[in-house]
């Protein structure tokens, strides 16, 4: 679904059910054939083929899959550096999404600013959730809630206030299906993305945490 992707007003996702094994939490049966999380990279064989590697300061929580709204089935994985008490810092949260086979519909962004990753073109926008806790009041069975959830149910909590930079892609003809790449990280008191030099701090800061790899 169309999401702006506030890690917590929209942030295209919700979270990790399955219990961790090794320090990972692989998503269900079917989904482990085609994903798979192993040394800080995270393998997806198809919707789309794709390896991201991600930084040692990243540690993977887990993954879960759920069905969104009735309407399309989502599988998100988790990378998170938090603080001694839980708090999470910084975090990036990969999203695979797609309509059921009975939902006739497709995806459509605007496509206002892209980036080049791995060879594939992505659409990209960075914004601040000034209150994060009344975001997630909004919709509680957003992926946004269900994200937040899991992480909390792993001992993660997310900061009151974030910033977060998305990546997105469509990654079939049809249009029914999409990657989310998001990184969030907690935001300074009073800081917010609207002016152009806190836009390319944070997209820089997004930029360094992971590479796709060929």
């Amino acid at each position: 679904m169309r999401k702006t992707l506030l890690f917590v007003y929209a942030l295209a996702t919700s979270l990790l059910l399955s219990s961790p094994v090794l320090g990972q939490s692989p998503a269900k049966t079917e989904s482990n054939q085609m994903r798979r999380v192993k040394r800080q990279v995270l393998t997806s064989t198809s919707l789309p083929p794709i390896r991201i590697k991600f930084d040692k300061l990243f540690k993977y929580v887990g993954s879960q899959s759920f069905i969104l709204y009735d309407r399309a089935q989502v599988e998100q994985y988790f990378f998170v550096n938090a603080d001694n008490q839980g708090r999470i810092k910084r975090m990036y949260m990969m999203q695979f999404e797609g309509y059921l086979p009975n939902i006739k519909a497709t995806y459509d962004y605007p496509v206002t600013k892209t980036v080049t990753l791995g060879g594939q073109t992505y659409i990209v926008n960075s914004e601040g959730i000034p209150n994060v806790p009344a975001a997630l009041k909004q919709n509680p069975q957003s992926d946004v809630t269900r994200a937040a959830s899991f992480l909390e149910s792993k001992g993660y909590r997310i900061s009151d206030s974030i910033m977060f930079q998305r990546f997105v892609r469509l990654v079939d003809d049809a249009k029914r299906n999409e990657f989310i790449l998001l990184y969030v990280e907690e935001a300074v008191t009073g800081a917010s993305v609207e002016d152009g030099k806190r836009r390319q701090d944070i997209s820089g800061r997004a930029l360094k945490g992971f590479r796709i790899l060929k």
